[in-house]
């Protein structure tokens, strides 16, 4: 429409002058008339020719015809004028449409250019948030994009980075991984994986890597995005998990073999207590089988005991309540006890063993500072297992002071130890032969606890061995002198029993027996009657109080801690509420040292341990009482 509204306005000059022209032809038509006419004579009319007639009438035609078409034409102009304005009007309404539209447009297109920049910002932001690194790489494998987060898993700046490289980080076990993640990218589109990279700091960091590949709109991939997560934490949380996973399956296995072994050890010798028991029933048997059967009894029973102070120490170990204390003790009498025990092993297993006892310590340097009682239990479990795993040949326990330490080797010539196995051998439970075959007896505990103990008193133990020619265990300890200007007294000295000679008298004493077990009270009426003292019993704390404020003669109180009603504990304060001056004597099945420092602090002047030995019991009752 705009384009003919254009050709109207060019033509419409022609056509007016087209008009002109015509209108000029028809106001000239006489004058040419006559042009074309006869002349005639001055005063004669004028006649016209035929052709000139003619002529006439057909510019006349011609002119109307054209005046028709003029007027056509000019209608037609007019319309096409009206038209035009219509089509203008048209044009007008769809430019301020356009208009509208363009303004519309141009909100909406900064709307959406907001939008994409409030979007922008969030993912930027994102990406800079997250704590996983994510990295794009172009299709050639170039970075072209890595969040700080990404820098930061392996402590680099982006220049460092780069100054490096990818590949100059990789752990060297992780060389390939370039070449899986390009392969599993161009066949599925995806490659997951773990990957170690070397920080900026030397060690290594493990991360959780997914690669996924990136496309254009048309399909093409134009590279690859890469996220990262450190899980070195978690890694070696696993890794450990794993680990004590494997330690507790082992441990468990352990403790069942444990409990098997503890069924066997404590049966054992239990079956022949109670055999020979049994049999010193019969009438028919003569005194020496009878010493014979009292002797097994005996053996089997220190078997036992020691197979208890196993478990419990054991028990304590696992509980820290392993105290050490320091007083003043022998050396050699302790290492005396400790080979006599040990030959009487050797006597009664009847094995060719000689054992040799080396004194490197000076004149009067045996005298020390220590836990005479835990460093027994040391050598006697390393005395124990050279006589047991010996079969033939010698055994030797020498002792010494090097330096600062007390030093004890205890060397056999027995079977001997693999090399795989002297890493275990002071774990729990651990023996070099385990289950129903193993050929020798024992818990598993006893060098267990010996490490333990030695490490509690300052020292370390260590273990020289060869399979099939014998071992060496050696162990030190601080060496803390007590001055060797006196020497120590046995417990049977200090009471005097065996230093006059004679048996012990005490006619003219009272003690009073408490406890709840009349077994217990029996036995302690029959190992006392040799001594003549008399007794008083009592099978309560409410009943021995009762007794100790109606009988002002008694002159010792042995007094069991475990009873219904009224403990010993409670019985001590009430005794002594009564009586300050009568010494009290515990005896208790708790060997704790906390245990052991509460019957003390209540009051009691001793204590024994059960089961109570004769000899025990003369001893700590003789330091009170005075023999006739």
């Amino acid at each position: 429409m705009g384009r003919f509204h254009r050709c109207m306005a060019l033509n419409l000059p022609r056509r007016v002058t087209l008009f002109s022209a015509i209108t000029a032809v028809a106001t000239a038509a006489p004058s040419i008339l006559y042009a074309g006419s006869v002349t005639l004579p001055a005063g004669s009319a004028p006649v016209l020719s035929i052709s000139t007639l003619a002529f006439v009438l057909t510019l006349l035609g011609a002119m109307a015809v054209m005046a028709i078409l003029i007027l056509v034409f000019s209608a037609r102009i007019r319309a096409a004028n009206r038209e035009l304005k219509d089509r203008n009007r048209q044009i007008e309404e769809i430019n301020s449409q356009l208009k509208k539209t363009n303004k519309d447009l141009s909100l909406e297109k900064e709307n959406i250019a907001r939008e994409f920049s409030y979007s922008e910002m969030f993912y930027k932001s994102l990406i800079h948030s997250a704590d996983d690194g994510i990295s794009f790489y172009d299709r050639d494998g170039n970075l072209k994009y890595a969040n700080p987060a990404f820098y930061f898993l392996i402590g680099m700046t982006r220049e460092q980075y780069n100054a490096i490289g990818n590949d100059d980080l990789l752990h060297p076990e992780d060389t390939e991984y370039e070449k899986n993640r390009t392969e599993a990218l161009h066949e599925k589109g995806i490659f997951e994986c773990e990957l170690r990279l070397k920080h900026r700091d030397g060690h290594f960091i493990t991360l959780s890597t997914k690669s996924v590949t990136v496309k254009n709109e048309s399909g093409d991939i134009i590279g690859a995005l890469t996220i990262s997560r450190d899980i070195t934490a978690l890694k070696k949380v696993h890794e450990d998990l794993l680990k004590a996973n494997i330690e507790a399956e082992a441990s468990n296995r352990l403790k069942s073999s444990f409990l098997a072994n503890i069924s066997h050890e404590i049966r054992t010798p239990l079956n022949s207590v109670v055999g020979f028991a049994n049999l010193l029933l019969a009438s028919d048997i003569t005194d020496e089988v009878k010493e014979e059967y009292i002797e097994h009894i005996n053996h089997n029973s220190e078997k036992l005991l020691q197979i208890i102070g196993d478990i419990i120490d054991l028990s304590r170990l696992e509980s820290s309540q392993i105290e050490i204390t320091y007083e003043e003790a022998s050396v050699n009498n302790i290492v005396s006890e400790v080979v006599e025990d040990a030959r009487k092993i050797i006597r009664r297993n009847e094995k060719p063993i000689v054992i040799t006892v080396m004194n490197m310590l000076e004149e009067n340097g045996d005298l020390v500072f220590t836990d005479r009682v835990w460093l027994k239990r040391v050598l006697n479990h390393l005395m124990d297992n050279a006589v047991k795993f010996t079969l033939e040949g010698s055994v030797r326990l020498s002792y010494s002071k090097e330096n600062d330490n007390l030093v004890f080797r205890v060397k056999d010539t027995g079977i001997g130890i693999n090399k795989e196995n002297l890493d275990h051998i002071f774990e729990e439970f651990r023996q070099e032969i385990d289950g129903h075959h193993r050929p020798f007896e024992g818990l598993g505990v006893g060098l267990t606890l010996a490490r333990e103990v030695v490490q509690r008193m300052g020292g370390r133990i260590f273990v020289q061995s060869e399979k099939g020619v014998g071992s060496e265990f050696s162990f030190s300890i601080p060496y803390r002198p007590a001055g060797g200007s006196t020497r120590l007294k046995s417990r049977l000295e200090a009471a005097g029993m065996e230093s006059h000679g004679k048996p012990v008298n005490w006619s003219s004493k009272t003690c009073l027996l408490v406890d709840d077990n009349k077994d217990v009270l029996l036995y302690l009426n029959r190992t006392l009657s040799d001594t003549r003292i008399k007794t008083l019993t009592a099978r309560s704390g409410v009943e021995a109080i009762e007794l100790v404020k109606n009988t002002p003669g008694i002159d010792v109180v042995l007094l069991d801690m475990q009873m219904p009603e009224m403990n010993g504990i409670e019985a001590t304060r009430e005794i002594r509420n009564i009586r300050r001056d009568i010494p009290i004597i515990a005896q208790t099945a708790f060997i704790f040292e906390d245990d052991k420092d509460i019957i003390l602090e209540a009051g009691c002047d001793a204590c024994l341990i059960k089961p109570i030995r004769k000899d025990h019991l003369l001893t700590v009752m003789s330091s009170f009482l005075k023999s006739v």
